[in-house]
């Protein structure tokens, strides 16, 4: 009794430590919005609702500080007695800092946003001492002086480095490498000298506007910049120089002598090599870069023309074309290229905007032809239609509907970084809802499933619905496989014997493929995950309760009921990539949860998907359920 008295004594004396430095700051600060008005005396931080602060409920400690957009200035000196901060956002207010800010106090520290402010001085002192550090994000103030690179990079969980539009200078110099990072950017310093190798992995958004640094990915060579001594600026005036510059001139006039004749062989060559191919020689054409305009037509000879001749197998939604002519003489642009085939995007004479793969692998024509009429019968709002396809010994050719707004996996991973508009929470979890409706759609066909589900064959039309891509395809060429282990089930992973995998595939494989694709739009984060752990490994081993700041994208943080529903996606996900298939959900049931997450969450905190989640597991023993809602 007495050390829980004693217990109760020290919480209430720490705990007011907490409470002393937020009422000290709330008085140094200017809050012209009233923002603070919370923070009062006869209340307490972690019992009572202070705007911004999240307590430790065992210990009634301050660990999360979230004040953005407010407005606020003044000085931060006073949240320095906040010792046990886990995450301090001041981001878009007008702090600043009256001596040089020191981090050391902070330990505990994993997240630090002070964007946008007016904090001057040197790089913040103490940042060595930050070991359990993730994310940093100083950019857009007044710090100056160098970075210290080599201390940073000590830091083993750094993922995000954001030091843009400060005024830091000197070199980029380290000794190790960030073999964590992900988000990284100093733009629009002063920095100067050579960037490392290992930063070249960064694209040139994250160095540019430092007019005084060179190498990869900028287009500078560091060679060309450095000074010539003076010894050799001596030797180059030196009369004797003349002579050696003479010998210089004509082996430059020799070696374009050499290059000429060569590219006169090459040209010769190329065009007998043409004469070849129009012969009537059957050889396929080298492929055209993505983006570039060519033709599908590649072969040539009297079996062209009698392929061209023949009609296509047309679906519901084929319109301007016929023939396989109308499309081989189309004019065609490269999507890619993949494991099964090349796809392009083909305009038809009459305008018409349609996708066709061209396939590599091959079945018994028989079997394809079956396959393909059940594809071509499946019409859903969130599936792409199969309108039409040629199937011979020679060729087969697949035509789909064309959607221009791109795949998810380029919304939510592409451009990430400055300028970059991100995929608002509202529309992820539309696209979600409308994908899991999709999939749920081809399940109901009995023993049909996707086999290649990934965020890059769920597309967005016009309207900003979700699609999914070629379902099936992997079925029809009796080769289902997801595009790489991050998104295959475990149960695949097995070598059984059977190359194809058609009798372990099941549609609870779909299944696990899709929460892979649910984690990929909570965190932002590939499906191949970060520091040589896949996503779905580096999901679990995050304790539940630090999901909001460890795991979810940090661009869609800072809203409270946002973040309620966030989390009760993640509860959805983590069902869907349990490790036996048994104790994976059937995609109508996933809907279901994903359509309370939008529909009743805001209203009454998600009890019926809770509920959904109960009955789910009801059949399951207690340490199942808890273990697949990730409370362990």
């Amino acid at each position: 009794m007495l050390l829980m008295i004693y217990f109760l004594f020290f919480s209430l004396g720490q705990c007011s430590v907490d409470f002393n430095a937020l009422l000290s700051f709330k008085d140094s600060v200017f809050d012209p919005s009233n923002s603070l008005s919370s923070w009062v005396n006869s209340s307490n931080p972690c019992i009572d609702s202070w705007y911004g602060v999240t307590c430790n409920p065992s210990t009634l400690r301050v660990t999360r500080l979230v004040l953005e957009n407010l407005n606020l200035s003044g000085s931060t000196h006073s949240l320095h007695h906040l010792s046990y901060l886990r995450l301090l956002s001041l981001k878009n207010n007008r702090f600043f800092s009256s001596s040089a800010v020191n981090l050391s106090s902070w330990r505990y520290l994993r997240h630090l946003y002070l964007r946008q402010n007016l904090f001057s001085g040197t790089f913040p002192v103490g940042i060595s001492t930050l070991r359990r550090l993730h994310r940093l994000d100083l950019s857009h103030n007044n710090f100056h002086g160098e970075i210290p690179m080599t201390e940073l990079t000590q830091l083993p969980f750094l993922l995000t480095l954001r030091l843009e539009s400060n005024s830091f200078t000197g070199p980029l110099n380290s000794i190790a490498s960030f073999s964590s990072m992900s988000d990284f950017n100093v733009s629009d310093n002063k920095l100067s000298g050579e960037i490392p190798a290992w930063m070249s992995r960064f694209p040139v958004s994250s160095f540019e506007g430092n007019r005084d640094l060179c190498g990869q990915p900028l287009q500078s060579d560091c060679f060309n910049r450095t000074a010539l001594p003076a010894t050799i600026k001596k030797r180059i005036r030196h009369p004797q120089s003349k002579r050696l510059s003479n010998g210089v001139v004509l082996m430059i006039v020799a070696v374009d002598v050499v290059a000429v004749m060569a590219a006169l062989v090459t040209i010769t060559w190329c065009c007998y090599k043409y004469k070849c191919f129009s012969d009537g020689t059957q050889a396929e054409a080298m492929e055209t870069k993505s983006g570039s305009t060519t033709k599908l037509q590649r072969r040539s000879g009297s079996r062209e023309v009698e392929i061209e001749a023949e009609e296509l197998v047309m679906f519901e939604g084929c319109k301007g074309f016929r023939k396989v002519g109308d499309l081989l003489k189309s004019s065609a642009e490269l999507l890619g290229k993949g494991n099964v085939g090349t796809t392009y995007k083909v305009v038809t004479d009459g305008g018409d905007m349609v996708v066709v793969k061209r396939v590599r692998q091959r079945r018994r024509r028989r079997d394809v032809d079956g396959w393909l009429r059940i594809m071509g019968g499946l019409r859903h709002a969130n599936i792409v239609g199969l309108i039409a396809y040629y199937n011979s010994k020679d060729e087969l050719l697949l035509v789909y509907e064309f959607l221009s707004n791109g795949s998810l996996h380029s919304l939510l991973h592409g451009n990430r970084g400055p300028g970059r508009t991100p995929l608002s929470w509202s529309s992820r979890l539309k696209i979600a809802s409308e994908a899991a409706q999709g999939l749920a759609f081809i399940h109901k066909k009995d023993k049909i499933f996707h086999g290649y589900l990934s965020s890059s064959n769920i597309l967005v039309d016009q309207q900003g619905n979700a699609r999914i891509s070629e379902p099936g395809l992997h079925q029809v060429l009796h080769s289902p496989s997801s595009p790489n282990d991050d998104y295959k089930a475990p149960e695949l992973m097995l070598n059984n014997g059977d190359d194809t995998g058609l009798k372990k595939y099941t549609q609870k494989c779909d299944v696990y493929s899709f929460g892979v694709i649910l984690l990929e739009i909570l965190s932002g984060k590939t499906a191949s995950g970060e520091s040589g752990m896949s996503l779905v490994r580096w999901v679990q081993s995050v304790g539940k309760e630090e999901w909001g700041w460890e795991v979810f994208d940090f661009e869609m943080l800072g809203d409270k009921v946002m973040e309620g529903e966030m989390a009760g996606l993640m509860q959805v996900a983590l069902l869907c990539v349990a490790t036996l298939p048994k104790d994976r959900p059937k995609m109508s049931v996933v809907h279901g949860m994903i359509e309370d997450i939008r529909g009743q969450g805001r209203r009454n905190g998600g009890n019926r998907m809770v509920s959904i989640l109960n009955d789910f597991s009801s059949d399951s023993s207690p340490s199942h359920s808890e273990r697949n809602l990730g409370l362990r």
